[in-house]
């Protein structure tokens, strides 16, 4: 089974430009979708279609309103989708989905509010889970429109903005990006949780003082 990189993306997006938009509203909208959003990274349609737009190939208007609307409407699909059926999912003896869980789901959200669905959309692999929990916990909705549709400009934004400026350079980026994409990824996770780590370690030497 062929595996799905980002030079294959934008080779399809390249040679399909009439079908190109549509990819990229799915991509974006299936990319935070609960469940399915597991197993599709955005950035896979992200930096392919920002950089075929910066080479002239695509239109970077269509491109920026195919990605924002698929991402600001694969959130809120995601939103209902834990308003209506989330607390079906958590069961006393589910292993991610337990009560214990969703205590400390109800206990996040009390501590950093709403803000969070603003820094999700910056966090990565945060992004896919926060607007179905969301809807679990029962965020208003206008609070979560209010803080999610910025959070969606600014994390595909700056996908946008850095792929434009590079699409003269798009091939030699593309086979970097193909090679050493997911260590990248990685390596930004994994400074993401040292941060968090050492953060949360200095608030409690605070808090014994």
């Amino acid at each position: 089974m062929p595996i799905i990189t980002i030079a294959t993306v934008t080779a399809f997006l390249e040679a399909h430009q009439i079908l190109a938009y549509g990819v990229l509203f799915f991509g974006s909208y299936f990319e935070t979708l609960i469940g399915i959003g597991f197993f599709i990274y955005g950035e896979m349609f992200f930096l392919p279609g920002a950089v075929l737009a910066g080479a002239g190939i695509l239109n970077i208007w269509l491109v920026a309103l195919a990605l924002f609307t698929g991402g600001i409407l694969g959130d809120h699909s995601s939103y209902f989708i834990g308003k209506h059926f989330g607390m079906r999912l958590f069961r006393k003896e589910a292993r991610f989905f337990s009560h214990t869980n969703y205590q400390k789901g109800q206990a996040f959200f009390e501590r950093f509010g709403s803000k969070s669905l603003f820094f999700a959309r910056l966090a990565g692999p945060f992004s896919w889970i926060t607007p179905f929990l969301a809807g679990v916990y029962g965020v208003p909705y206008r609070q979560f429109f209010f803080y999610n549709t910025p959070g969606v400009f600014t994390g595909i934004g700056i996908f946008i903005i850095i792929g434009y400026f590079f699409g003269s350079n798009y091939r030699p980026i593309l086979a970097f990006m193909s090679e050493f994409g997911p260590v990248v990824l990685v390596a930004l996770i994994v400074l993401l949780i040292a941060y968090l780590i050492i953060k949360k370690r200095k608030a409690k030497q605070k808090s014994n003082v």
